[in-house]
């Protein structure tokens, strides 16, 4: 271990009570808060020639005052020297002031500038005040910024007068004025406003954000930097983002949003996770993001979006280095809600009321369609050899146009089926007309998500308090799945002193999944199983009891299996602790550190049952033939992340500033595991162990790892117009064996702001700025599939044929030979440009990157005699290159029915390859990777239209024979590309591969995400879409495919009935009606296109005035009505969605067949106190 930590877990949650009553404590007496502002504050500052705005600044960075004022009224550009040690406030800016017409008030922790007027002009207005006293009125108001938040210290002026306020900490303000006044709001950071009195006396001012005065500052590995100065490829995703929009779970909300952030869900099952990659292809042997939650290694889909503040996606070497092993291929650093200094009480509470349908699902056909296809299939392979009987389709036929006198089940009927179908059965039969999917899917599913937090602070304290709880209905119609999910976060913060700041953060989050057992355990045997099932099956018998199955032919009523056939339930308990310090001993110098553990534990619980099903005569049959079980399983780890670093911050002059940081970081992960099977129940509904007679299995796993590193980072700017960072981290890793686990990984990146330079100065009325950056790194890649395979192994077992002394024989296998891997290199260039135009309404960046992964980890073949594998070595190399483009549009239309209209526009495109540069495949076979070989490619046949008629059917019986040796009109016929006469895959190789060529590339291409948002008068709408310009699939699915998979595996819709070839459609889509794979052969006309554009979301919400709520002490109210995923446009075929691309890419029966993909409507309510 690494270290440890001795705390209980019950002293910890005394401590946090006491903190949260004190917290409490202070948050409801605001008094005690806002006295400390009324105590001195001194300021060390030393400055030569720095205008007034720079020193203001400098007083802002050293204490907690904020400056208020009008820039008209006060001169910014003047120059001053200012030379002050520890002096109180009050001194510095006595002496900033002197000799001007500026004076300032202090009211609270706000310091109001004003300019002094000579002795006649206050003489002269004190005149006009007395004679216009009864001309004056008192108005009021509420100031607020675009999100409805109360602004605190908003200068509210009489225009032309010493008359002025500031808003309290409600944002609200009370003034006297004269009939005729003009009042002028204002406040650092935000748009001013200027408006008549006239006969209002009420005022509700929304202050907008002035992008050019405001530095955007982006939460980056171990800091924050300014967006304008940044070198590094960083994307920033505001907490609003997820906040805003009704979604269940983080990955979710960011899908589409960031330019070549690939997140992908596996199904559309409620307990589904998200696979997250950062710029394509990383390593053959895989690998994805690093995701950090407050700077420790979290799991995305375990936090409560609404606890979000930001997301920060990290791309390229120079931005990802300080994080060293685990960074390789991207970084996505999450920063969580945290208390506000000097911010009253405030409580919030969201819902979220949705409910889901499937996207889309296959049209089934009705049961006699279904049979007589099947029949022709049969027919084409052998005439007159068909499946169901001419008796069995007059039953069916009999059934479906009067199912009332003529019953689904027929009992004691001898001879009705084909004996293909049932062989041995009694003589009984089903001819129902069933739609398994609509029984399989209900029509919508429900889900609710309810959110509460706590927030606030003062001058020394500052705290966070949240919860959530989602309930997710599943899609099934029969033993229904859900899942659920409860998060308690708990944060504060204290200012010690001057010099030291604290803090301690906890998490709780509670995941449970609840769904019928699925057999075979491969997360996939029920959409398998009811896309098998026969229309003519019937869900129910005549006095409602589930219909048994024949079992010859392998299969159950999988619905009534679903019901009755036991759980599958899944808990997982997730606990975060986190202590912190932040010590500042010096100006400019800070000592920053946390260490964080996590306790995570899960546990399986497996009831299968025994489940007996009733034949149409009565009978009773075991529907599965294996013994009912019960399965207990844990996991659990303990992960531990240790941080420390010191940052110096230095400005030796006006042109030059220096940043430079280093620290050391510690992580490790234990993790133990363990699965205990034991079948044959005494009491087949009571799942305990013990009351189990025999052992089935056992499973148990025992795995950890460890990971040091010191870092550092060095940041450069000069005039804010040269800009230099240089970072690097040396890393050590259990992973690998001694001598081999360190390594050293620097990256350098340079920005230049051209926009700043003398000669640009006639383009700043158009472009505000343009900045060039570039960056250069290297990273190491950890991601390797074993955590010792430096160490060689034995593996042993029994061999059950062969007994000795009445045991089974055991043995074991030669030792497998040592490897000697090492790190995978990833070496990172990045160029990209930024750029602000029109007062930063419109905005964009561009990256062009190459990535180059050195070293990657591969089998190393060797010669047979040796008895054993070979071991593994560093010995391929992959280059992934892409582009990425971000445009945002942001405006407003002051007068739009006497309100304003703010509206923004956003598009992001990306794209990306990757090709082998090295690979040890010296033959050229094309069953293993090959230098050049673009990842992704699909070599195959390219399809040369159909047999037309029977003389070309029996040319093709040699020319295709390789293939098959009968074919007939309907079938495909394959294009000769190397013209000797035959279709075949020739030795298999690049240098021979037949009449193969590469026919298309799985690679997604073309990602793009398109925004829109407007805001008025309260109202607020928001669309989304995403879609994909380029990929494609080719898949082995028994779904898509129907006929060639069998009657009992590929089953078939009608899509696949209406579009198959017949001499009367000889231009379908499909080829004739067989049962063989004889026209399943990877080809150019069975490529999916799988590109798509797709609705992602639209919202559209309502926040009621604050004169209208405030009277039920509601700072704000919001309503809205939302829908996800709610339409496409798909050249897939109409019984597949997009999404389910990555399962159509796997092979064998299941490919493709997975829990459906929702569209979801929702209405939610947002309300603060």
């Amino acid at each position: 271990m690494i270290f440890k930590c001795n705390l209980k877990i019950d002293r910890r949650f005394a401590l946090l009570i006491k903190a949260g009553v004190f917290i409490w404590f202070l948050g409801t007496n605001p008094t005690f808060a806002m006295q400390s502002y009324a105590q001195a504050h001194s300021v060390t500052i030393r400055l030569n020639n720095s205008n007034t705005k720079q020193i203001l600044k400098e007083i802002e960075r050293q204490t907690d005052y904020l400056f208020v004022y009008n820039e008209t009224e006060v001169d910014l550009n003047r120059r001053v020297n200012i030379d002050a040690t520890k002096k109180p406030i009050n001194t510095v800016l006595d002496q900033l002031f002197k000799g001007t017409a500026t004076t300032y008030v202090i009211e609270g922790t706000n310091i109001m500038l004003t300019s002094r007027r000579t002795a006649s002009e206050k003489t002269q207005r004190k005149s006009a005040t007395l004679q216009n006293s009864q001309q004056t009125r008192l108005v009021h108001g509420v100031v607020t910024d675009e999100k409805g938040d109360p602004i605190i210290g908003a200068s509210v002026v009489e225009n032309g007068t010493n008359n002025a306020t500031v808003t309290d900490i409600d944002g609200r303000f009370s003034l006297r004025v004269g009939d005729n006044a003009m009042l002028a709001v204002s406040y650092i950071g935000y748009t001013s406003q200027h408006m008549k009195v006239g006969r209002r006396s009420s005022f509700d001012i929304v202050l907008s954000e002035d992008a050019k005065l405001l530095d955007e500052l982006v939460v980056v590995g171990y800091g924050k930097q300014k967006k304008l100065t940044m070198t590094g490829a960083v994307a920033a995703v505001s907490g609003d983002v997820l906040n805003n929009r009704p979604i269940g779970n983080i990955a979710q909300g960011l899908q589409g949003v960031v330019p070549n952030l690939n997140i992908t869900f596996s199904s559309g099952q409620p307990s589904a996770g998200a696979g997250i990659n950062i710029r394509g292809n990383t390593s053959l042997n895989g690998g994805s993001a690093l995701v950090l939650i407050d700077g420790v290694e979290g799991d995305i889909s375990m936090l409560n979006p609404q606890d979000v503040e930001s997301v920060s996606v990290l791309k390229d070497a120079s931005s990802a280095a300080i994080y060293g092993a685990r960074a390789a291929f991207g970084v996505m650093l999450i920063t969580t809600k945290q208390g506000k200094a000097n911010q009253k009480v405030k409580v919030s509470y969201s819902n979220n009321l949705a409910w889901s349908k499937p996207a889309r699902l296959p049209k089934m056909p009705r049961a006699d369609v279904w049979a007589r296809a099947w029949n022709d299939a049969y027919d084409s392979e052998q005439p007159g050899n068909y499946y169901f009987t001419d008796r069995f389709l007059e039953a069916l036929d009999a059934h479906i146009a009067d199912p009332e006198h003529n019953p689904a089940v027929l009992v004691d009927t001898e001879g009705i089926q084909s004996p293909n179908y049932t062989p041995n059965q009694p003589g009984w039969a089903y001819v129902g007309n069933t739609d398994w999917i609509h029984e399989f899917y209900k029509s919508a599913a429900l889900m609710q998500q309810h959110n509460v937090s706590l927030s606030g602070g003062n001058d020394r304290n500052r705290y966070y308090l949240s919860g959530g709880f989602k309930d997710q209905n599943g899609i099934f119609r029969y033993g229904n799945d859900t899942y659920k999910r409860y998060n308690l976060a708990f944060t504060f913060d204290t200012k010690i002193n001057k010099m030291l700041d604290i803090g301690f953060s906890t998490k709780y989050n509670y995941t449970q999944s609840d769904e019928p057992f699925k057999y075979g355990g491969d997360g996939a045997t029920w959409y398998y199983e009811v896309y098998r099932m026969f229309p003519t099956l019937s869900v129910f018998l005549p006095n409602g009891e589930f219909a048994g199955m024949s079992l010859s032919r392998g299969n159950f009523n999988v619905i009534g299996h679903m019901a009755n056939a036991g759980r599958r339930v899944i808990s997982g308990n997730d606990m975060w602790y986190t202590g912190r310090f932040d010590f500042h001993p010096l100006k400019g110098l800070s000592i920053k550190g946390n260490y964080s553990i996590n306790k995570f534990f899960s546990r399986t619980k497996e009831h299968r049952k025994t489940v007996y099903q009733t034949m149409p005569e009565g009978a009773q049959a075991l529907q599965a033939e294996s013994p009912n079980h019960v399965a207990n399983g844990n996991r659990e780890h303990t992960y531990e992340a240790l941080n420390v670093w010191a940052e110096y911050d230095w400005n030796p002059n006006k042109e030059n500033h220096i940043k430079i940081m280093g620290g050391y970081n510690q992580e490790g992960k234990d993790y133990k595991g363990f699965t205990l099977k034991m079948t044959d129940l005494f009491d087949n509904s009571t799942p305990i162990s013990h009351l189990a007679i025999n052992y089935a299995s056992n499973w148990e796993t025992d795995t950890k790892w460890r990971v040091q590193g010191l870092f550092y980072r060095l940041n450069y700017e000069y005039a804010d117009k040269y800009l230099v960072q240089l970072d690097g981290r040396y890393d050590g890793s259990s992973k690998f064996q001694k001598g081999k686990r360190h390594v050293f990984v620097p990256s350098a990146s340079l920005g230049w702001r051209i926009s700043e330079e003398k000669f640009f100065a006639p383009l700043r009325k158009v472009v505000d700025n343009l900045k060039f950056r570039g960056s250069v790194g290297v990273l190491g890649n950890q991601a390797i599939s074993s955590y010792f395979s430096y160490i060689a192994s034995l593996n042993g077992g029994a061999m059950s044929n062969y007994m000795m002394n009445g045991d089974p024989l055991t043995y074991l296998s030669a030792p497998s030979v040592p490897n000697h891997v090492t790190w995978e290199k990833v070496i990172s260039k990045n160029i990209g440009i930024d750029w602000a135009l029109f007062n930063q309404r419109l905005t964009g960046q561009f990256d062009y990157y190459v990535r180059d992964t050195k070293d990657m980890i591969r089998s190393v073949t060797l010669p047979a005699v040796l008895g054993s594998s070979g071991g593994q070595e560093n010995i391929a190399d992959l280059r992934t290159t892409g582009w990425e483009i971000e445009l945002a549009w942001k405006d407003k239309i002051n007068n739009v029915f006497n309100s304003p209209l703010t509206y923004s526009l956003s598009v992001g495109l990306s794209d990306y390859q990757a090709k082998i540069t090295k690979f040890d495949n010296p033959t050229g076979s094309l069953s293993m990777y090959y230098e050049g070989q673009k990842l992704g490619d699909y070599w195959g046949y390219i399809t040369d239209g159909y047999v037309r008629d029977e003389h070309e059917g029996a040319r093709m019986n040699y020319v295709q024979k390789f293939i098959y040796h009968t074919w007939k009109p309907g079938d495909i016929r394959y294009r000769d590309l190397n013209n000797d006469g035959v279709i075949d895959v020739g030795k298999n190789t690049l240098a021979e591969p037949g009449d193969r060529t590469i026919i298309g590339n799985n690679t997604p291409r073309y990602r793009y995400n398109v925004q829109a948002t407007l805001n008025w008068k309260g109202f607020d709408f928001w669309i989304m879409f995403d879609g994909l310009g380029k990929r494609d699939v080719w898949t082995e699915s028994d779904q898509f495919w129907g006929f060639p998979r069998g009657i009992y595996n590929g089953n078939i819709n009608q899509y696949h009935i209406d579009n198959t070839w017949s001499p009367e459609n000889p231009d379908a889509y499909y080829p004739r009606k067989s049962l063989n794979s004889r026209n399943t052969q990877r080809q150019s006309k069975y490529l999916l296109n799988a590109a798509y554009l797709r609705l992602k979301g639209l919202s559209i919400g309502y926040t009621f005035p604050r004169q209208l709520i405030s009277r039920l002490h509601i700072d704000q109210l919001k309503v809205y009505i939302s829908g996800n995923n709610l339409w496409e446009k798909t050249y897939m075929p109409p019984f597949m969605t997009p999404d389910i691309v990555e399962s159509l890419t796997g092979s064998g029966a299941n490919a493709g067949k997975e829990y459906a993909f929702m569209r979801q409507f929702s209405f939610g309510v947002n309300v603060s106190f």
